[in-house]
């Protein structure tokens, strides 16, 4: 296994460096041979893929949908060179979530933890904590949520209309080579639906026993045939979880967002999209401890978060005469998080992207792009934390080559993202792919692909006071950073095969192994020292962030889709996963009582992870729907394994009215999913809701 990731990884090194040139050569080579250009398809796509956008959702299995993510561009699901899941509507709708999260726990090799009634964590292939993973990129519709201060997605202010959800493109494996830095080990695509396509009103709400309360109103509708519009509005009420001990915690949580997006055909060629959020929350923050002053240690801590978001997008296409597209887009994001610590931080995110497909002949499809993003970051000094106030400068360049070596068997796939940021300096992500489908029910595909993970700006510039422990005199143990850490480095290698022998049965399998090199984790040089001031005097213990610890991660998932009958779906997937780190040098990793959140934890999570679900449809608009989840034990956190059933019953007494009964864990009173050693954790409770949804 060595001997054959030396020789990959200089192949990798070798391609990196000679791309341009490689990609000149094959480009010269293939525009010479005999072929067709294409004609009056502007955007590539084949006669099989035109009829899938003609179909109904509901109507498709697995493989037979349309996804964007791997490519940029619309391709069938089974044609793809990646692990790649579709979370569609009909599945969020019928397997009953409630939020974002809970529609991802039917996706293979994502892990999903609830951490208390507010906050979750989210990864795929490993590395899951409070903020979800470090190596995992969330998008909406193209906007990215990864917080560039945190290294991660604060999944307590992400929401948006469920039912406006088309679709959420899950890639399992890096995304880096068209979406760059940070989309290590997945990419996470929500993609709404288009304003044509939410047409007049919206009325939905309900209740339960969590869910105290949810409503939301939309509305819309065209100023002219071509210039379609829709405005929201949402609240959402949850109830304080439980802890192990039976106490109530301070973690409810109230949320409200609104929000618009246009869609205006310009002209047959141009289309313009404008859309944006704004959502105010309030949550309960319990945390077992937290540092209070040199003088008065540090103590348990019951408060409260306030936290903000405001985004601007646009989005303008052209299809162009000689079977080309561009696209611009620009957004514009804020979040403000403030909580009674107190701290305070604001970050304002500026993001330009532009991106240019053609095709050469049948042979070629390419994809370049450029993109550029400044973040500004403002952080409110206090006694705990001291971060500079400072902007940060990120430049990529992009290049993908989608070549057909045989038609309709043999597909290549070659491509780069070149990125400079202020931290790690410049970046290499290349990525090679291939599909090989040798008759019209299988499909095999490989990939070898690198991709980095660059430091926030926390990890590089932050001072962080963590705990007091009482003595005379007392130790502050301290988090002060430097500036000394360097990108994390992941070499992935992935195969897979989907099998469908007909439009009722499909298979997917994918097997990967994941050669992490340069993650960063807190360590200490265990030098004590004496501190006069603030007083009073004080010993010091500090620590930092560096990239001291390498290892890897492999494992496999299935997933697999049957249709007995027209009326009755079933699904099922299986992840094992297995995480192997240890330290490069002889630097004294630093205990995880007071980080809670350090990377060799992710040596204890669970290896196991399976789902089954079942949507039954029944006489008189009836529907059944019901879904098992079991992840194994998480040694790292001390959480034993658990198991959950969920149960949903739908009818539509008429066309416009759904009425739906949900419960969700419903065999077991609560159980733990993730806990975080700075923040008390509460259990997952066996919960019920009504919902009514009315369109007119």
């Amino acid at each position: 296994m060595s001997l054959l990731k030396s020789k990959a990884q200089i192949i990798l090194i070798i391609f990196s460096k000679k791309f341009l040139l490689f990609f000149i050569y094959i480009s010269v080579f293939l525009s010479i041979l005999p072929q067709e250009v294409y004609s009056g398809n502007k955007a590539g796509l084949s006669e099989e893929q035109i009829e899938i956008l003609k179909k109904d959702i509901k109507e498709l299995m697995q493989t037979d949908v349309l996804v964007t993510s791997v490519s940029k561009r619309p391709q069938l699901l089974h044609e793809t060179a990646s692990a790649v899941y579709v979370v569609t509507q009909e599945d969020i709708r019928r397997t009953g979530a409630v939020n974002i999260m809970e529609a991802l726990r039917i996706v293979p090799g994502v892990q999903v933890s609830k951490i208390n009634q507010n906050r979750y964590a989210i990864s795929i292939r490993g590395f899951n904590r409070r903020l979800g993973s470090d190596k995992l990129l969330v998008l909406m519709d193209g906007r990215t949520v990864y917080s560039p201060s945190a290294s991660g997605v604060f999944w307590i202010g992400q929401d948006t209309v469920l039912e406006d959800i088309d679709r959420i493109e899950v890639i399992r494996g890096p995304g880096a080579s068209l979406w760059g830095s940070n989309a290590v080990a997945g990419v996470i695509n929500i993609i709404t639906k288009t304003s044509t396509e939410t047409q007049d009103v919206l009325l939905s709400g309900g209740g339960g026993t969590e869910e105290k309360g949810f409503a939301t109103l939309r509305y819309g509708g065209k100023i002219k045939d071509d210039f379609s519009y829709r405005v929201y509005g949402k609240y959402r009420d949850q109830d304080e979880g439980k802890t192990l001990g039976g106490s109530m915690p301070i973690d409810d949580k109230q949320m409200s967002q609104t929000g618009f997006r246009s869609d205006w055909q310009v002209t047959p060629s141009d289309n313009l999209t404008l859309q944006g959020d704004y959502y105010h929350l309030d949550a309960g923050l319990d945390f077992k401890s937290r540092f209070l002053s040199i003088s008065e240690g540090s103590a348990p801590f019951k408060g409260e978060v306030n936290q903000k978001g405001l985004n601007f997008l646009s989005r303008w296409s052209r299809e162009l005469d000689d079977s080309s597209s561009f696209q611009f887009q620009a957004y514009y994001d804020r979040l403000e998080r403030k909580s009674e610590l107190p701290f305070k931080n604001i970050v304002d995110q500026l993001d330009l992207d532009f991106q240019h497909n053609f095709l050469i002949g049948e042979k070629q499809n390419i994809l370049w792009g450029l993109n550029y993003r400044f973040s500004y970051f403002n952080f409110e000094e206090t006694n705990i934390t001291r971060l500079p106030e400072r902007g940060t400068n990120l430049f990529g360049f992009f290049i993908h080559d989608e070549i057909t070596l045989i038609p309709n068997i043999w597909n290549v796939i070659i491509g780069s993202k070149f990125e400079h940021n202020e931290f790690s300096g410049f970046e290499v992500q290349p990525n090679v792919r291939t599909t090989w489908t040798p008759n019209s029910e299988s499909t095999f595909w490989a990939a070898v692909s690198r991709a980095t993970r660059i430091p926030s700006v926390s990890e590089e510039t932050s001072s962080l006071n963590r705990i007091v422990i009482p003595g005379t005199p007392p130790l502050l143990i301290r988090e002060r950073n430097d500036g000394r850490t360097d990108s994390e480095k992941l070499m992935a290698y992935e195969v897979g095969y989907r099998f469908k022998p007909n439009s009722q049965f499909n298979f997917d399998l994918t097997g990967y192994y994941f050669d992490y090199s340069n993650i960063i984790d807190s360590v200490t040089t265990g030098a004590v020292f004496l501190e006069n001031s603030p007083a009073p005097p004080h010993l010091v213990l500090e620590n930092f962030n560096d990239n001291v610890l390498e290892g890897e991660v492999y494992g496999l998932e299935m997933s697999l889709q049957w249709k007995p009958t027209e009326n009755w779906k079933l699904s099922s997937s299986y992840t094992f996963s297995k995480v192997d780190l240890r330290p490069t040098d002889n630097s004294v990793v630093f205990p995880q009582a007071f980080n809670g959140e350090g990377d060799l934890d992710a040596e204890g999570e669970p290896k196991h992870l399976f789902h089954f679900r079942s949507y039954l449809n029944l006489p008189h608009n009836l529907e059944f729907d019901s879904s098992f989840y079991y992840v194994s034990r998480n040694s790292a956190r001390n959480i034993p394994s658990y198991s959950r059933v969920d149960l949903r019953l739908g009818w539509k007494p008429i066309k416009k009215l759904e009425l739906s009964l949900v419960g969700q864990n419903i065999f077991d009173e609560s159980h733990q999913e993730l806990n975080e050693l700075l923040e008390v954790g509460t259990e997952t409770e066996r919960s019920f809701y009504v919902k009514a949804t009315f369109n007119f």
